[in-house]
């Protein structure tokens, strides 16, 4: 009785119609803590999902959500970056103990060379069950900071290692850090790319970017339940236009918060910050900016009570 009672207040408190997807790197690797979660945890994250009632998405259910072909639902994703052999050796087994479907992204600079990386046997094999694959660069660097070509470059190097040992056009690209710019996207387009991903957390909804879509790290004291919890308890924050502008070196932020209250500022480099938020006017800064890449987070309440939240990327002006 007393799981019974827990599971409903749980999910009175969970939004649905929330789509969330989840990032895991490397999986029982206690060399790499900062990238490691449990296989253990992995568990628990499936369980309480399904638990939940919670949909498990393939990303091409994810693209015939975000391109108008399948309504929104209450669902997760499960995405692995790099494509480490623990993806192999530890996270395919409680996948499919599950039945749980999952995309990996590969660093094809790694992928059959390293045996830190998968070997295309075991791509091959994975595939044969079911699990989609996507584009993490061949290089694994830090593009926004190159030249645009050296991006285009690096994504056809990718793409022609694919295309030498699978059949399948990619069609998903997860940005190395989740650093991107306005001209990397146009050239994801270029080359038939549907979805493309950040490593920013929130929830996501059709209305963001297709080439901008956030997910959730569960590793370390953010794989632990109570925060999976909160991370699913969390829905979109949709707005017009981009919530910061530039202006003689510094940044500032200024949204209209419509609808919304008690909001809350925060950035990377300064953590929360003080704002004014007055006729539905949210404003802060402006301030001097020192590292190339930060992120600014805007959290609110809706009238539900609920908190609404999105993450941006920020680069340098010179950088956009």
């Amino acid at each position: 009785m007393k799981k019974l009672i827990f599971l409903f207040l749980l999910l009175s408190y969970i939004s649905f119609s929330n789509i969330v997807l989840f990032i895991y790197h490397r999986f029982d690797d206690e060399r790499y803590p900062t990238t490691n979660t449990w296989t253990s945890e992995l568990e628990m994250h499936i369980k309480t999902v399904k638990k939940l009632g919670y949909k498990i998405w393939t990303l091409k259910d994810l693209e015939d959500y975000v391109y108008g072909k399948k309504e929104e639902e209450n669902a997760v994703i499960f995405t692995i970056d790099d494509g480490y052999v623990t993806t192999y050796t530890k996270a395919f087994p409680v996948f499919k103990k599950y039945n749980v479907p999952f995309s990996v992204f590969l660093y094809f600079e790694g992928v059959g060379i390293s045996k830190e990386y998968l070997t295309w046997e075991m791509v091959k094999e994975m595939s044969k069950y079911g699990v989609e694959f996507g584009h993490h660069s061949y290089s694994h660097d830090k593009f926004p900071f190159k030249d645009i070509d050296y991006f285009e470059k690096d994504l056809i190097k990718g793409i022609k290692i694919w295309n030498k040992h699978m059949d399948t056009p990619l069609k998903y690209y997860a940005y190395p850090y989740g650093y991107y710019n306005k001209k990397m996207i146009e050239v994801l387009k270029k080359y038939n790319f549907k979805l493309a991903f950040i490593q920013l957390p929130g929830p996501f909804t059709r209305e963001i970017s297709a080439y901008e879509i956030p997910r959730e790290p569960l590793l370390q004291d953010w794989a632990t339940k109570s925060h999976l919890i909160y991370v699913l308890s969390r829905k979109p924050l949709v707005l017009k236009k981009k919530p910061y502008f530039w202006k003689n070196g510094k940044l500032y932020v200024k949204t209209n918060l419509k609808g919304y209250s008690n909001p809350v500022v925060y950035i990377r480099e300064k953590g929360i910050v003080e704002s004014s938020f007055k006729n539905d006017i949210l404003e802060a800064g402006p301030f001097e900016i020192q590292n190339r890449v930060n992120s600014l987070m805007i959290s609110v309440r809706g009238k539900d009570k609920k908190e609404y939240v999105r993450y941006y990327l920020i680069l340098k002006e010179v950088f956009q």
